[in-house]
């Protein structure tokens, strides 16, 4: 008889957990809290306990109306720069790591250490010659100039790359080659499809990585009008600890930090499920 292992929970294993997840959630909490509250009862002696609920909306008007409601631009600004980078770096990195796992063409180990030499190499030493390179071509103050650099995008190409060396069958390619399909008819009809899962967690990451980015938009965009939520919000925040500015911005820095979050929170549960659906499809026996 096989004896059963003590499965007994490990207490100080789940106290690690609990402060790892005080340690994430806490902060979340008292910014949700924080846009409860107005500008007397902010420094309050209860930093987490919710004040009023009718000050949400008087937040919520004050963050969409400061400065001539400039917060909502670059709300819709990170949302062009996050959603229009993350879709072309998944389609570019899905073919690209496809061809390099499934395809032999010349140059393709050279192309291979090119992507895993390009880890090694910090972002930060590439935005001077970026800057220099994107002023000669005018890109500079462009959604263009900022979008073009963020495409390029050597770990999802890497991911791909591992992840269609397995989603995709060899068999499934040759059979499309002897029906004589075209290379771009195979890519996109047959092995794109197959790597679905991958390239929503592809999506999902780059997203999340744009939607963050601060430095990269703080070089490259001059006018206010084309500031990302990160820039502007820290433009905002500057102004907090500067004097002879007029009226702080306590609470609208407070409350654009809220709903700058909000992408985050709505977008990594609803995707969850389908990456972990895509993940485990075909692990039951028979499907």
């Amino acid at each position: 008889m096989i004896e059963r292992r003590d499965r007994r929970p490990s207490w100080w294993l789940i106290g690690i957990l609990l402060i790892v997840v005080l340690f994430v959630l806490l902060p979340i909490y008292w910014l949700v809290v924080a846009t409860t509250k107005n500008d007397t009862t902010l420094f309050g002696n209860n930093p987490f306990v919710p004040n009023t609920v009718g000050n949400v909306g008087s937040n919520f008007s004050a963050l969409f109306t400061t400065q001539g409601g400039i917060f909502g631009r670059w709300l819709v600004n990170s949302v062009i720069y996050a959603g229009v980078t993350a879709l072309l770096t998944t389609y570019l990195s899905a073919i690209t790591g496809v061809a390099i796992s499934k395809f032999r063409f010349h140059g393709r180990r050279l192309l291979i250490a090119v992507i895993i030499g390009s880890f090694m190499v910090p972002n930060t030493v590439l935005i001077v010659p970026l800057f220099i390179l994107e002023h000669g071509l005018h890109l500079t103050n462009t959604y263009e100039g900022v979008i073009l650099p963020l495409i390029v995008f050597p770990f999802g190409v890497y991911f791909m790359s591992v992840y269609s060396a397995d989603a995709v069958p060899d068999t499934l390619l040759e059979a499309a080659r002897v029906d004589g399909a075209r290379i771009v008819r195979v890519v996109h009809q047959i092995t794109l499809p197959l790597v679905v899962p991958g390239m929503v967690t592809l999506f999902l990451i780059a997203f999340i990585g744009v939607w963050n980015n601060y430095f990269l938009p703080l070089v490259l965009i001059g006018s206010s009008r084309l500031y990302p939520l990160t820039v502007g919000l820290e433009i905002w925040l500057s102004t907090i600890n500067s004097p002879g500015v007029g009226r702080t911005l306590y609470l609208q820095v407070i409350t654009g930090s809220f709903v700058s979050i909000l992408p985050m929170l709505i977008l990594f549960p609803v995707l969850q499920k389908y990456i972990a659906r895509g993940l485990t499809l075909g692990a039951v026996v028979g499907e």
